[in-house]
């Protein structure tokens, strides 16, 4: 999640005509996944949660995995020459990651202590600083190793499990690079395959990791994307040209969607699952190349509005949803209504939000996704930006300004000094 598709690499580190495209197409796609997440993950009786692929919605993070293998070998595959240029790459995505995840733990820690005051708002199982809300789970949130700590368990703001695995996969893949560059399809096709087979050890049934596996899901999707890129849009690897037209292109894209949303949703919680990512790649594959009618529609701005919010859109969905729901409970409270239900399967996460009609339940549900959406563009201003300049700016004085790529057959260069 934590990588702009459309962002080009004039933007991230200085001018490079080899690294300047944009992928636009992509990262409206971006957004189309954290909104399939944020479905997934509300829990208000309607006809969208009926729906068999918003049941399935959370197989998507795999969309965000394989994305970000791909975006960051675009962005960074020639330019992590040197010691110092894989440390600034480490400031950058730790100024694209954490300001926002920091700014949510704080939320999160902020509502519990607030719970000690007001129980009755709350679901009686869960009271503050219980479960998955305790204290002890603090840390590894803070630090971001909550997808690998040991015996760790989903806690605090949830989705950012995928960021802190996320974390892990860019520094392999930077050591890897700055290790290993002229063997880096070897290791990444190495990763690709070591990481699901140690993944079946723990989810035979399905690819939805156990707790402290999840890093291995992130290393087999990015793996997956960053090879993608490497084989087919490299520089150094020539794009044949193509001889279908808009129209050709236009069907190629709408049976790659069809395959990979029948895939998710059929093949969620199953041994299948393990094969999305390489669907995913075919997605992007196809979408990267931006010739159809699907790809020019998704280039449309209130589609890149929403790839560009879907950081914000994936770490803050949570807590709005649990905070819509405790509205719901204070109007139960007031009004003597018995909206808030138990609509799930276990008493600490199964309350949810029962208007006693579908109907009523989808246009709730569209009230909160619009409320999403709407807060993530004030946190996309306020945390986002500010927190990337910033970090920045850290980089800059760390390790100089701007990497320059490593062009073919040349030895590594040095970071660009000011």
């Amino acid at each position: 999640m934590g990588v702009s598709v459309g962002t080009s690499a004039r933007s991230q580190d200085g001018p490079s005509a080899a690294h300047a495209r944009r992928f636009e197409a992509l990262d409206s796609w971006r957004g189309l996944a954290a909104i399939m997440v944020v479905l997934f993950h509300a829990q208000i009786v309607s006809n969208i949660r009926l729906l068999g692929l918003v049941r399935s919605g959370e197989a998507f993070v795999d969309l965000f995995f394989v994305l970000s293998g791909f975006v960051i070998a675009h962005a960074y595959l020639d330019r992590l020459s040197t010691p110092g240029n894989v440390g600034r790459f480490f400031v950058l995505r730790l100024g694209r990651l954490y300001p926002l995840h920091v700014f949510m733990l704080g939320l999160f820690l902020l509502f519990e202590i607030g719970k000690t005051f007001v129980p009755g708002l709350v679901n009686a199982a869960d009271p503050a600083f219980t479960g998955t809300n305790q204290p002890s789970y603090l840390v590894s949130n803070a630090l971001l190793l909550q997808a690998f700590w040991p015996q760790d368990t989903l806690s605090w703001n949830t989705p950012s499990w995928s960021i802190s695995a996320e974390c892990l996969a860019y520094a392999l893949f930077a050591v890897a690079v700055l290790a290993q560059r002229k063997r880096i399809v070897l290791w990444l096709c190495l990763a690709a395959i070591a990481a699901p087979l140690l993944l079946w050890q723990t989810s035979p049934q399905g690819m939805i990791s156990a707790a402290g596996t999840g890093f291995l899901r992130a290393i087999y999707g990015f793996s997956v994307g960053a090879l993608l890129y490497r084989l087919s849009f490299h520089p150094t690897r020539a794009i044949p040209g193509s001889r279908l037209g808009s129209t050709g292109w236009t069907v190629i894209e709408l049976l790659v969607t069809a395959l990979a949303v029948m895939w998710a949703w059929k093949s969620h919680t199953t041994a299948l699952s393990y094969g999305l990512p390489f669907v995913f790649a075919l997605l992007v594959w196809v979408f990267a190349q931006e010739r159809g009618a699907v790809s020019h529609l998704l280039r449309r701005r209130p589609f890149l509005l929403i790839g560009t919010l879907s950081y914000s859109i994936y770490m803050i969905h949570i807590f709005i949803q649990l905070r819509l729901l405790n509205l719901t409970k204070l109007l139960d409270i007031v009004a003597g209504t018995t909206f808030v239900q138990q609509v799930g399967h276990s008493d600490r996460y199964g309350v949810g939000i029962d208007l006693g009609n579908l109907f009523a339940g989808d246009l709730l549900v569209i009230i909160m996704v619009a409320l999403t959406i709407a807060t993530s563009y004030a946190t996309y201003r306020l945390i986002e930006r500010p927190g990337q300049q910033v970090f920045r700016r850290l980089a800059d004085r760390l390790f100089g300004p701007a990497m320059r790529p490593v062009e073919s057959g040349q030895r590594p260069l040095q970071p660009a000094l000011r």
